[in-house]
């Protein structure tokens, strides 16, 4: 069954984690998608194998070194009929290489181009260097990860790199729909930094009508620990009912009756409480008796947890592809359920530059052709 992207061709320069990322989004929808790569090493991202495969498949490998004049030409070919080119170098770059948004656009006017930058193409902090954690400090997102005591936390997930990524995914398919009515490609300006500002918005919207973007939680909705010192979860926001028949399982019915505004107010003092309770009892214990009288709550699983769940196995979120040499390498699935059009996982991540010589004679280069460009340095 063909996905929704069926018949889209994707040129992906971008290496490491934003863009591919966002063109392994594209190939579970069906586009196929051609992962440009120096022939010296690839994309750095291979020397992490497990990372590296966990967002690269379904493409495609050519080799091009485009600081070879005969490397471009090869690329400026494949452009004439791809319908996506993604960058992600540092602004500035893609232009001295000769492939930059206006160059492309004048072999191909249908052409959708996405840049995947930190601050984005223009502004102040246009030429500023900076990786995940930067972005996130600099948005105001780092401000909301805090451990007890008020310190930074530092997230173990880059948050700034995947949501880049999906922005970079909705922008190109924005631009695709749009191309539909007017038949001129456009050009799509990411900045991980804009993301993740956007992600922030319902902080921002507490501190425009505050002055403060912090919020108070309700007691009800935290991370809680066991007799054994073992995390669980609570996810009581702002719903009366849930608090009742918390309170009814810990016994602790003297505070049932609290609104969300009393209990928010009393946080610390129901929090102590709480946790008071919770240590008298294993957290299976707990989760099973929360879960029976159905309270939100969650334990925190790890990856061994999260792996060997019944849900992620009924969901079919893990998936094993087989590779080239007989063995089988496990994927997370793509997360929407579409009926009709349903997103697939095409392949496993290709080897660095296996579909080169595959690629250049659909393009009407000649078996001698690729081995010149061989010897010249070029593929």
């Amino acid at each position: 069954m063909n996905g929704p992207l069926t018949g889209i061709r994707v040129l992906d320069s971008a290496h490491q984690y934003p863009g591919p990322f966002c063109s392994m989004l594209l190939a579970d929808l069906g586009a196929e998608v051609v992962k440009v790569e120096r022939p010296q090493g690839g994309d750095p991202a291979r020397r992490l194998q497990g990372f590296f495969r966990s967002i690269n498949r379904g493409k495609k490998s050519l080799t091009l070194d485009l600081k070879v004049p005969s490397a471009r030409d090869i690329l400026y070919r494949l452009v004439e009929t791809a319908d996506v080119f993604t960058e992600g170098f540092r602004p500035g770059v893609a232009a001295r290489l000769g492939i930059d948004h206006q160059t492309l656009a004048r072999i191909n006017p249908g052409l959708v181009y996405c840049s995947i930058s930190g601050y984005g193409q223009d502004g102040p902090y246009r030429d500023m260097p900076g990786h995940d954690l930067n972005y996130l400090a600099m948005s105001g997102m780092l401000e909301a990860f805090k451990d007890r005591a008020g310190r930074n936390i530092h997230p173990h997930v880059a948050v700034g790199d995947l949501s880049s990524g999906m922005f970079a995914a909705l922008g190109i398919m924005a631009a695709l729909m749009a191309r539909n009515q007017s038949g001129a490609g456009q050009y799509v300006d990411v900045s991980m930094f804009d993301g993740l500002l956007l992600w922030t918005a319902t902080r921002l919207g507490t501190f425009f009508e505050t002055g403060t973007p912090e919020r108070t939680y309700d007691p009800g909705y935290g991370v809680y620990y066991d007799r054994d010192g073992r995390p669980f979860t609570l996810g009581i926001a702002h719903e009366d009912w849930f608090w009742e028949r918390l309170c009814d399982v810990v016994g602790l019915g003297e505070y049932r009756s609290l609104t969300g505004a009393e209990r928010r107010e009393r946080g610390d003092e129901l929090s102590k409480k709480l946790q008071n309770v919770f240590a008298l009892k294993t957290a299976e214990e707990w989760l099973k008796r929360l879960r029976e009288a159905d309270v939100p709550a969650a334990p925190v699983q790890g990856a061994r947890e999260v792996v060997s769940d019944p849900h992620v196995a009924f969901r079919k979120m893990i998936q094993e592809i087989p590779m080239p040499d007989g063995s089988t390498n496990r994927q997370v699935a793509f997360p929407v359920k579409l009926s009709d059009t349903p997103a697939a996982i095409q392949g496993p991540p290709p080897e660095l530059g296996q579909h080169t010589e595959e690629i250049l004679v659909r393009a009407g280069y000649s078996a001698e052709e690729v081995e010149r460009f061989r010897r010249e340095g070029a593929v």
